[in-house]
C-alpha cells in the first residue's frame, strides 16, 4: 500500500519533468484581445519575437478584437489547458470589463493561471492648444471658472481614457463632459479643438506633442515619464495616488501545467531583461514591470477592486 502510495505520488513528478523538458515542441498561440497595429499589438509582437527566440517555436499571434478585449480572453479562457494557448491580457480584460460588462462569460481569476507580468504604458493628460491652461491647476481653475466650454474625449465607455477623465471629474469636484468616440475620430476632433483633452498612452500622441499640436499636462504614471521628463505626475501635482496605467500581462487557461507555466514565466522574465528589447521598447512610453505568477496574482486582484469602484464612480456600464 505503501508503495502504491509513492508511485501515485511519483506520477505528477515525473509528468512535471516531462513536460519541462518537451516544451514547447510546437509553436504556441498568443491571443492578442485587440485588433493589429494597436497599442497593445505591437508591444506583444516586439515582446514575443524575443520570447519566441527563447523557447525555440514561435508564438504565432491571433488577433481577436471585440467588446474591450472580452471575446479574445473569453476564447483563450475556453482553451485547451496544455500551455499551446496563452492570453496577453491587459488591464482592460482582466481588471476593468468584470465589472464594466453586465454579462462577462469569463472571470479573470478563477479561469486563468498568471504567467508574467510585463509591462505598463501610462496615460498622459493632452490638451488642444486653444485651452488657456499649461498646468493641472490651472486646468482646474478654468474649468470650474468656464465648465460648460472644456470636455474630455475617450475611445468609448468604460475605456481607461473614459474611466481616467471620470475619477478627474470627481478628484477635482469638476463636471467637464465626456464626448465617446468608436474610430479615429477621436483624434481628429481633438486636433481641430473640438474636444479639449484626453488621458491617453503616449505612444499615439508622441507625433502631436513633439509637434505641439496637443499640449501635454500630466501624466499619471506613479513616477515621469521617461519621455517626457519635464512634465509632472498627476501625484506632483496634487492629486495622491491618482495613477492610470494600460498594463500588460500574461496568463495561461486555468489548468496548464505548473512545470509548463514556471518555463514561460522564465522565458519572458529573460525577454524583459534583454538589451536589445528595452533599446526598442524606449521612446514609445513604456514600462517595463516584471513579476511573476504570485505577485500577478495579488495585483490582478487587487486592480480588479481599485477598477470596480472607479467604475462605479465613472457610472459606466456596458451591456
Amino acid at each position: 500500500m505503501v508503495a502504491g502510495a509513492l508511485a501515485a505520488a511519483a506520477t505528477p513528478l515525473s509528468l512535471r519533468a516531462s513536460f519541462a523538458q518537451t516544451y514547447p515542441d510546437r509553436p504556441v498561440r498568443l491571443v492578442v484581445p485587440y485588433a493589429a497595429g494597436t497599442t497593445t499589438d505591437l508591444l506583444a509582437r516586439q515582446v514575443t519575437e524575443k520570447v519566441s527566440d527563447l523557447l525555440g517555436q514561435r508564438l504565432v499571434i491571433e488577433n481577436k478584437a471585440g467588446a474591450g478585449g472580452s471575446l479574445g480572453a473569453e476564447s483563450a479562457a475556453r482553451s485547451t489547458a496544455d500551455g499551446y494557448t496563452l492570453l496577453w491580457g491587459t488591464s482592460q480584460t482582466q481588471a476593468v470589463n468584470i465589472s464594466l460588462y453586465k454579462s462577462i462569460k469569463y472571470d479573470p481569476m478563477k479561469d486563468f493561471a498568471p504567467v508574467a507580468r510585463i509591462a505598463s504604458q501610462p496615460l498622459v493628460l493632452v490638451v488642444h492648444p486653444d485651452v488657456q491652461a499649461r498646468t493641472v491647476a490651472e486646468l482646474v481653475a478654468l474649468a470650474k471658472k468656464q465648465p460648460e466650454k472644456l470636455n474630455y474625449a475617450s475611445t468609448g465607455s468604460g475605456t481607461s481614457a473614459h474611466l481616467a477623465g471620470a475619477s478627474f471629474n470627481k478628484a477635482a469636484g469638476l463636471q467637464l463632459l465626456h464626448v465617446p468616440y468608436n474610430g479615429g475620430q477621436v483624434f481628429q476632433d481633438l486636433l481641430s479643438g473640438r474636444t479639449s483633452m484626453i488621458f491617453y498612452p503616449y505612444l499615439p500622441l508622441k507625433g502631436y506633442v513633439e509637434a505641439k499640436q496637443l499640449i501635454p499636462l500630466a501624466t499619471l504614471g506613479a513616477t515621469r515619464l521617461a519621455e517626457l521628463p519635464d512634465v509632472p505626475t498627476m501625484i506632483e501635482s496634487g492629486y495622491p495616488d491618482f495613477v492610470f496605467a494600460s498594463w500588460n500581462a500574461i496568463y495561461a487557461p486555468v489548468g496548464a501545467p505548473q512545470a509548463i507555466i514556471d518555463t514561460l514565466t522564465k522565458a519572458f522574465e529573460r525577454a524583459m531583461a534583454d538589451a536589445d528589447l528595452q533599446r526598442r521598447l524606449a521612446g514609445t512610453g513604456t514600462a517595463i514591470e516584471f513579476a511573476g505568477p504570485a505577485e500577478l496574482s495579488a495585483f490582478t486582484a487587487k486592480e480588479i477592486a481599485r477598477f470596480r469602484e472607479v467604475i462605479a464612480v465613472s457610472g459606466a456600464s456596458v451591456n
